[in-house]
């Protein structure tokens, strides 16, 4: 009877213990149920907030890329608040299939200088610059000086063009500076090939950059660097018949050295043979990646030039 009623006692000892762990793991297990997470991991939600959809909500949360819940995708509280911000895992509507990509076209939008801009840099740069050719002065004639029209490129002149009628004049350097180019070793095409390229110009109604490098024959760049209060200022040398094999890029230079002979190669008669029709120097100063005189009246831009080679040009 004794040994009946010990273990008697036992079992219901042991049943209290099993009903006790059993009743712990359950308590355990509900807060991580009821909020995604235990209490002392996730401090940020309490387990007793009510789950809405609401549009502020969720914009609160920032739905960031580094949100764990965010990562996982979107809940039942919150699939209406997506339901127009698909995932990248979701299948295309068929009746709105996702656009092509679009090309990317990167356009410099500045201002130009106005023209009191250009003639304080003219004004700057006057004293330091030597005129890069000694033949005829274009200053006179628009057509040879920037913004002027150039239909057969559709396109607009960026330089000024020193004609020189007949082989053997110089291109010297305008201010000092250091070689960033020299292509000395050009090929004309033939005339069927130049008129195919410019036919891409009319079509495009611009002149490509591709292009314009083409229509430049043998040149040389200059980089003369920074001008307190001017700006950084490069020069281009183009349409010569050679370039002087002393010049080599990253050289240093000085105002004056020769560049090159000029002539007239990138241009139309040289597409068709002819070196010695039309000889001339086209010659560009930009100033902080715009040619000097962008988008000012031919008054202006003489003005400008006249003022740029005041100590040497009539």
């Amino acid at each position: 009877m004794l040994l009946s009623i010990v273990g008697l006692a036992a079992a219901f000892a042991v049943g209290i213990l099993i009903s006790q762990i059993w009743w712990s793991d359950s308590a355990d297990d509900a807060p991580a149920t009821s909020s995604g997470g235990s209490a002392e991991t996730d401090s940020s939600t309490p387990p007793d907030e009510p789950e809405t959809g609401d549009e502020s909500s969720s914009s609160a949360s920032g739905d960031s890329p580094d949100d764990p819940e965010a990562a996982s995708g979107p809940s039942e509280s919150n699939q209406e608040s997506t339901a127009d911000n698909p995932s990248d895992d979701a299948d295309p509507d068929p009746e709105f299939p996702d656009p092509s990509p679009t090309p990317v076209v990167v356009v410099l939008d500045r201002t130009p200088p106005t023209y009191e801009e250009a003639l304080a840099v003219a004004e700057g740069l006057a004293p330091l610059t030597t005129p890069p050719s000694d033949c005829a002065s274009p200053l006179s004639n628009p057509d040879l000086l920037p913004n002027a029209p150039r239909a057969y490129r559709s396109g607009i002149h960026q330089g000024v063009d020193f004609q020189c009628f007949t082989l053997g004049r110089s291109a010297v350097a305008a201010l000092d500076g250091r070689v960033v180019l020299a292509v000395g070793n050009y090929q004309d095409p033939d005339s069927d090939d130049r008129d195919e390229l410019l036919g891409i110009a009319e079509r495009l109604q611009a002149t490509p950059p591709f292009t314009l490098l083409t229509l430049y024959g043998n040149y040389v760049v200059i980089d003369h660097g920074d001008f307190p209060f001017l700006g950084h200022v490069v020069t281009v040398y183009a349409h010569l018949h050679n370039v002087d094999p002393d010049i080599r890029v990253g050289q240093k230079i000085q105002a004056g050295q020769r560049v090159g002979e000029i002539g007239n190669r990138g241009t139309h008669a040289a597409a068709n043979g002819d070196f010695y029709t039309d000889p001339h120097l086209h010659w560009e100063i930009h100033i902080d990646n715009l040619y000097l005189g962008a988008g000012l009246s031919t008054a202006e831009t003489r003005e400008v030039y006249t003022t740029l080679f005041s100590e040497t040009l009539g």
